[in-house]
């Protein structure tokens, strides 16, 4: 399984736990790809935004999910599938 480099704005469906934003959902490609796991998260600097990163896991792959605190953006940075 090779990780191709993404880099493109997406719609996602979230929930809120404990304060933070957990991915449920994002649409790529016209398609929905449901969260079956968040195995990892981490956070980034990038200018003055933070950025917060998440690791998933669906049935099609791996895919990194990013969201910009400061533009309220999500990003489909990475997958693997």
């Amino acid at each position: 399984m090779s990780t191709t480099e993404v880099g493109e704005k997406v719609k996602a469906g979230v929930v809120f736990e404990r304060g933070e934003a957990v991915p449920q959902w994002f649409v790529w490609k016209k398609r929905k790809i449901d969260v079956k796991q968040v195995s990892f998260t981490w956070r980034t600097a990038e200018g003055d935004s933070v950025l917060v990163h998440y690791s998933v896991v669906s049935e099609g792959g791996l895919y990194e999910l990013s969201y910009n605190l400061k533009t309220l953006e999500w990003m489909l940075e990475n997958t693997a599938e």
